[in-house]
């Protein structure tokens, strides 16, 4: 799928987590920990495509299909997890596994897998951890010190890029699940080029279902005990509608 369609329904998934909670996050102290949290999404949600190349959406601060809006932390983030996440665990797994770690055909290969997101998920929480660690030293900085900031970033990264999984499941080139054990793929039957309407019909139910827990949660007619449940059952009930709308699961192929 195209960046701006990963970018567009990995932030709408979380808005659709977030909406029946609502009341309990019109906080001012929630405020950072809520643009961390989007921030983690809205990185993770591209970072899967590191292993395309220089093509991938993560190397250019020019956000997809954004008429030329421009984000400048994107390459940093997109170099800083190439060089220090994604190579290293590359050459790791090369030295375990050998060359069948690569894909035949196409670039879905350790990024576009869950063991590899959770990898790369976790250096880079711990590359972050450890500069905070390091700053936290000077004492006007102290606070940085195991903030749990740190891992609210962490955690929006790699929801992002488990919804990439996800998103890029429903197409026609599927995702490697256990990679790299098994060369399977599960797959969908839209076509990733952005032709397909599909992916805009899925964001539009997810702006409605966000837009209907919300007020749902600030007008109270959402019990506080139903809110959570709420939050986990949501997006799950939809993303499974939404991969069998897709056509998942579609004929098997051989390893790419």
């Amino acid at each position: 799928m195209k960046g701006i369609t990963h970018i567009s329904l990995s932030l709408l998934t979380l808005l659709v987590i977030l909406a029946p909670l609502t009341s309990q996050l019109i906080k001012i102290e929630a405020v950072p920990g809520l643009i961390l949290l989007f921030l983690g999404v809205f990185i993770g949600s591209i970072t899967p495509d590191i292993d395309k190349g220089s093509g991938s959406a993560i190397f250019h601060s020019e956000i997809p299909g954004a008429k030329g809006k421009k984000f400048h932390l994107t390459p940093i983030f997109g170099y800083t997890i190439y060089f220090t996440c994604y190579k290293p665990l590359q050459i790791l797994f090369r030295l375990i596994f050998g060359k069948k770690i690569y894909a035949k055909h196409g670039h879905r290969e350790l990024p576009h897998s869950p063991i590899g997101v959770v990898l790369i998920s976790a250096l880079l929480t711990l590359y972050i951890w450890l500069i905070c660690f390091a700053l936290s030293l000077i004492p006007s900085l102290s606070f940085l010190y195991n903030n749990t900031l740190i891992f609210v970033f962490g955690a929006g990264f790699l929801l992002g890029c488990f919804m990439h999984l996800i998103e890029d499941t429903c197409d026609n080139s599927g995702i490697h699940y256990f990679y790299p054990f098994n060369f399977s793929r599960l797959r969908g039957t839209l076509k990733g080029d952005g032709t397909d309407k599909k992916p805009r019909v899925y964001g539009v139910v997810l702006l409605l279902a966000a837009s209907g827990l919300c007020t749902a949660s600030v007008i109270g007619s959402l019990p506080a005990k139903f809110a959570y449940p709420a939050a986990l059952l949501a997006p799950i009930v939809l993303w499974v509608i939404f991969l069998r709308v897709s056509g998942v699961p579609a004929r098997k192929r051989n390893r790419e």
